[in-house]
């Protein structure tokens, strides 16, 4: 008995063990990537507060001083708010036309059954496996061929053409999840479908919309191939595209080039600090219902 019983508390201590050096090695895993992730952050901030000297002398996570000369720069003497602006206007236009596009479309596919629906819905999830650049070349002799090269928001629908068969996969997603009873109980109430659509679908999918915004701001907010090639006039520059051009005759001025990298990234944080919840609630349902 003493002998089994000694065998025993053996045995949970080493499992006690095994199961503290598994969190450990977790923890481990997370602060380094943590770590690996803000690094080059923190850097680029402390840059944008210092001279191109002091930057290629000496490597500084706490500058020697916080001037923010850099910074008016950016502002006074740089095309980066006008892009700031160009590229928060698509970003915003973007996102709007793919809510209106995705989510009847959306709604359509997951409350009703048609013959083709089920075609349909695996044709856009099919579209997502499809890189975006081997289009690039009939998108660019299409809009060449409608005269639509150099408008500003002609992007736009290259934009929501590219985020549609996402979008459309994670709301229909969550739309099928939604009981069938609760539209059954709208009709015998007298709801129509534009009513069951505004009242049930939509609000109870609100964790999918939060997560296909996020992904779809992302996705439009840096893009560089896209804008480089169909917003030919400069004045429509986007500012992942104006970042690239942050030089003066004399060469690179990276104190400026950081703030405006700077510009570039605080509005993805707070956009991601601002609906951070429902995004971690939405990818997490979305991974439970798939």
């Amino acid at each position: 008995m003493e002998i089994a019983a000694s065998k025993e508390k053996v045995r949970r201590s080493s499992r006690s063990f095994s199961g503290m050096l598994g969190v450990a090695v977790k923890y481990a895993v997370l602060i380094a990537h943590s770590v690996f992730t803000l690094l080059p952050l923190v850097w680029i901030a402390s840059n944008s507060f210092r001279n191109t000297d002091q930057i290629l002398t000496s490597i500084r996570l706490i500058p020697e001083s916080f001037d923010f000369s850099n910074y008016a720069k950016v502002i006074t003497a740089s095309n980066i708010p006008k892009a700031f602006y160009n590229s928060l206007s698509i970003t915003f236009v973007t996102l709007a036309l793919l809510l209106a596009v995705a989510l009847p479309a959306s709604f359509a596919l997951s409350r009703f059954r048609f013959k083709a629906s089920g075609y349909i819905y695996m044709f856009f999830a099919a579209a997502i496996f499809v890189p975006g650049i081997t289009v690039l070349p009939m998108v660019f002799k299409l809009f060449n061929d409608l005269h639509l090269l150099g408008y500003k928001y002609s992007i736009v629908l290259s934009y929501v053409v590219g985020e549609l068969p996402l979008s459309l996969f994670l709301l229909v997603m969550f739309m099928r999840a939604i009981p069938h009873e609760l539209d059954e109980s709208a009709i015998i109430d007298g709801c129509g479908t534009w009513k069951m659509f505004t009242l049930i679908t939509v609000p109870m999918s609100r964790n999918g919309i939060v997560t296909v915004l996020i992904l779809a701001f992302v996705a439009v907010w840096n893009d560089y191939l896209l804008a480089l090639i169909m917003l030919t006039n400069k004045a429509y520059r986007t500012l992942s595209v104006t970042l690239a051009f942050t030089k003066d005759e004399n060469g690179i001025n990276y104190g400026m080039m950081s703030a405006s990298i700077v510009f570039a990234v605080v509005p993805m944080i707070v956009f991601y600090l601002i609906i951070k919840d429902q995004l971690i609630k939405g990818m997490t349902l979305g991974a439970v219902k798939g």
